[in-house]
């Protein structure tokens, strides 16, 4: 069982790694984009890393209903904001974007100023355990690739039905451990990315969850090939920039990072990792 004190070293694992120069140079140098979450290459292999990342999220929003300039967004573990600029420019939707990394916070202010957003996005430093807004306060609960940084999984989807309206919908997409996946296998590959807990959610667990809340299931879509193709493009793109890289990292991080990603992929050709988008509405 995880303890309060391992749950509160996880999250401030998570916020020291999204603030550190590190991991931003890793971001701008491997990937090119400001976009973190995986990516989806179905139609075109050789799609490059940041256009996949921005495709996801492109579908991710297709998959939505009625989404317009009435809806109220809140995006779980928002990052740098780029789902909350495709959101507030393609439909016109307040976001109010909720993250835990104070300097992924200020980049995400300065270039929603830059692109004259910062009247539709609403930026809150917080955690996605312990929503900090009143209850029925959003249309919808939005979340990239965030949720398998907590150890409470549980409790965000808990939160998420709180802060939705009636008729609210929660879309997200995680990286998730296979239904029969023995218990700390991925212990090794979880920890090489700062993560504490042995276990990730998965598909029975989230939709076991979210019925035991009252949730109505509208979709469950399993992209869990999409996930091994993301980080071989990713642990290809660590080596092919490894001596650039090498100016800006540090060593450690960067035999770290670069390890990681071959554990990730071994244990994603294993089947071990899956990833997939859930959608559910409160009734």
């Amino acid at each position: 069982m995880t303890t309060t004190a391992n749950s509160e070293q996880t999250t401030e694992r998570a916020r020291v790694h999204y603030n550190s120069e590190n991991a931003r140079y890793l971001y701008e140098i491997a990937i090119g984009s400001d976009t973190l979450n995986l990516g989806m290459y179905e139609d075109d292999p050789d799609r490059p890393i940041a256009e996949g990342m921005a495709k996801t999220t492109e579908w991710m929003a297709e998959q939505a209903e009625n989404l317009n300039a009435d809806c109220r967004v809140l995006d779980l573990g928002a990052g740098y904001g780029p789902a909350a600029r495709h959101l507030a420019k393609k439909y016109g939707c307040h976001v109010t974007c909720l993250n835990i990394s104070e300097e992924q916070n200020q980049e995400n202010e300065r270039r929603n100023r830059e692109q004259g957003l910062e009247n539709l996005i609403e930026i809150v430093f917080g955690n996605f355990k312990e929503i900090p807004f009143d209850d029925g306060s959003f249309d919808i609960v939005w979340s990239q690739d965030s949720l398998f940084h907590t150890d409470g999984q549980d409790r965000v989807l808990e939160e998420a039905y709180r802060v939705l309206k009636p008729g609210g919908q929660l879309l997200f997409m995680d990286i998730l451990q296979a239904d029969d996946c023995p218990d700390g296998v991925l212990k090794d590959s979880l920890q090489r990315v700062n993560i504490l807990h042995e276990r990730l959610g998965s598909f029975h667990s989230y939709n076991s969850k979210a019925e035991s809340l009252g949730f109505e299931t509208i979709k469950v879509i399993d992209k869990s090939d999409q996930l091994l193709l993301h980080y071989t493009k990713l642990r290809d793109s660590v080596i092919a920039h490894y001596d650039e890289l090498s100016k800006k990292c540090t060593p450690e991080f960067l035999e770290s990072s670069k390890n990681g990603l071959y554990q990730w992929v071994e244990s994603a050709e294993k089947g071990l990792f899956t990833w997939g988008l859930f959608h559910f509405r409160r009734p």
